[in-house]
């Protein structure tokens, strides 16, 4: 199947040892109905076939449904499957008056908003039967997870390769509900080694059973590589309440540290100068502006139109424009940044051609302008305190001391009695980089993204001595300009969290390393290592992939892109 085919339907096929694992801790007396809801090139077909041989059994029951016609074909007529019932036809709209012992395999990972309108309602209605609700930016895993449960036997079980977002993002949260309230065991193994390069997130084992049965717990297993889980070598074990997740403590980021990692972090906040950074700041995406190049003009732009400065407002348009070779430190004043936002109030001359052209060229017909009134006037323009970085592990926060309104490619902070000076003061360290680690989602890539929801869980040291913030500031301030943003987290190391609040070299190295172990977590590149020195998956395609993966990545952690309030609701 083309990578194009493969993006669209959401499928994307499973390591064979991995599956190896998972149909023999599903399929264990040889006697068990099975259902593989979605069976793509086959590979949990075919290990079933071969774990019920094992078992003495050569004539299984074992129900194979694809909703992919040209691929369900390929499998009807192969000698192999001639005990199997082979059906085309969307899983989810799916009648069987027959329950099964066994649910397995790799459902689709594909956003519920990209599927047909009539693939679409059939999810929402599975959903729908459970009392819950999965948005339009949901993945259709979802609905397969609940459709599941609804076909297996009493005492049945399932098993599924699941993104890893399953275990933080909130529309999960019914679902960790409804499973809770199905199954007596629950369970994820979580591998270090990328059992799954092709798919663009890190993916887990999703382990249910003893159906008609209720717990509050899941056993978090994980292994360092693919070869552990098959020898059930268990690196970490740990149990999760579900309500720990439901609290948004991510507790399967956090319980990925060592023990000795946890005891110290446990120290180092029971020493009370950590305080949640909801108190002292609200952190909100900026405007969206909806036709970026129209609505910032260039200034050659500017003058062919004679625009009057009253109807420009002076902006902040990307990171690139704080960052880099910009020489701005910790705050940006008045006249360092030179992009405009276009908004009038007052209609010129050259207003009126310059909207006339705007027209011509469709931008009043963009989806945020044709529901403005009028269409040329962007709303919720924000002209916050300080300025957030969204993207990277080590995120630039400055304070906005030249009134700029500031664009969604950045978030918005505003501070409750609190001076900016003293608020930076209070993020420039690691225990800042390490919430953000333990808070703050990442892309497919591994970039951590941060949007408002989850910037709201932060905690950040406490309240610095007002007669010291001045001097401190300076410093930081001083290191940004000269080294760069990573300095700077480390010389605030040093003079807040050493100087001023006491953490020792031993604390301090702890806290090193679990940023270190969290982000080698996060770095799909480096946990690929391993497949490809196997030549598990090194064929020339993916070779293909992965050199263009890199690249990829490269641009992604360089790109500036806008946040929308869609994918901010998400998590």
């Amino acid at each position: 199947m083309s990578p194009h085919k493969q993006k669209q339907t959401g499928s994307f096929y499973t390591e064979s040892v991995v599956v190896e694992s998972m149909i023999k801790w599903a399929i264990r007396e040889g006697k068990e109905s099975v259902l593989e809801p979605s069976f793509g090139e086959g590979i949990f077909i075919e290990k079933s076939l071969n774990r019920f041989n094992e078992l003495g059994n050569d004539n299984p029951k074992l129900v194979a449904i694809e909703i992919q016609p040209e691929v369900a074909d390929s499998f009807r007529n192969k000698e192999k499957l001639e005990t199997s019932y082979v059906i085309n036809s969307d899983f989810l709209a799916f009648h069987s008056d027959e329950k099964f012992d066994v649910v397995i395999g790799n459902p689709p990972y594909v956003c519920l908003k990209n599927i047909s309108s009539e693939q679409r309602y059939t999810a929402q209605k599975v959903i729908e039967q459970y009392l819950t609700r999965c948005p339009n930016n949901g993945s259709l895993w979802f609905p397969f997870v609940l459709k599941s449960i609804s076909l297996l036997k009493p005492e049945g079980r399932m098993a599924f390769v699941l993104p890893f977002e399953i275990t933080y993002t909130r529309y999960a949260y019914a679902l960790w509900e409804t499973l809770s309230q199905n199954f007596s065991s629950l369970s994820i193994s979580r591998i270090y080694e990328d059992f799954f390069p092709n798919v663009d997130v890190e993916t887990i084992i999703f382990y249910a059973a003893g159906k008609n049965g209720t717990t509050d717990f899941i056993d978090y297993n994980i292994y360092n590589g693919v070869e552990d889980l098959q020898n059930n070598n268990i690196n970490k074990k740990e149990i999760i309440c579900l309500s720990e997740i439901f609290n948004n403590e991510k507790p399967f980021i956090s319980r990925t540290l060592d023990k000795t990692q946890q005891k110290q972090l446990i120290n180092i906040k029971n020493k009370g100068f950590l305080k949640p950074i909801i108190d002292s700041c609200k952190f909100k995406i900026g405007y969206v502006s909806a036709d970026k190049n129209y609505f910032h003009p260039q200034s050659n732009i500017i003058r062919h139109f004679s625009i009057p400065d009253e109807n420009l407002i002076p902006t902040i348009l990307n990171a690139k424009e704080i960052n880099g070779g910009s020489n701005i430190g910790l705050e940006v004043l008045k006249g360092d940044c030179s992009s405009k936002l276009y908004c009038p109030k007052n209609i010129s001359e050259g207003d009126r051609l310059y909207l006339e052209n705007g027209k011509m060229m469709q931008v009043h017909k963009k989806y945020k302008c044709k529901n403005r009134k009028p269409w040329y006037i962007t709303p919720n323009i924000e002209y916050p305190d300080m300025i957030l970085t969204v993207f990277g592990e080590v995120p630039k926060l400055i304070a906005n001391k030249g009134g700029y309104a500031v664009s969604n490619s950045l978030l918005c902070g505003s501070l409750k009695g609190i001076s900016k000076e003293q608020f930076i003061c209070r993020w420039y360290n690691s225990l800042t980089l390490l919430s953000l680690e333990l808070n703050i989602h990442s892309l497919g890539g591994g970039t951590l993204v941060i949007i408002p929801g989850e910037a709201d869980r932060l905690n950040i040291v406490e309240n610095i001595p007002r007669s010291i913030v001045s001097s401190i500031y300076e410093k930081l301030n001083e290191e940004t300009q000269k080294n760069g943003i990573e300095y700077t987290y480390a010389l605030g190391d040093k003079i807040v969290l050493q100087d001023i609040f006491g953490v020792t070299d031993e604390e301090l190295k702890y806290i090193h390393e679990s940023i270190k172990l969290l982000r080698s977590w996060r770095n799909p590149i480096n946990r690929r290592k391993d497949c490809l020195k196997k030549n598990v998956f090194n064929t020339i395609e993916n070779k293909d992939f992965f050199a263009q993966k890199k690249k990829n990545d490269i641009l992604n952690k360089h790109r500036i892109t806008h946040l929308s309030q869609i994918e901010v609701n998400k998590y």
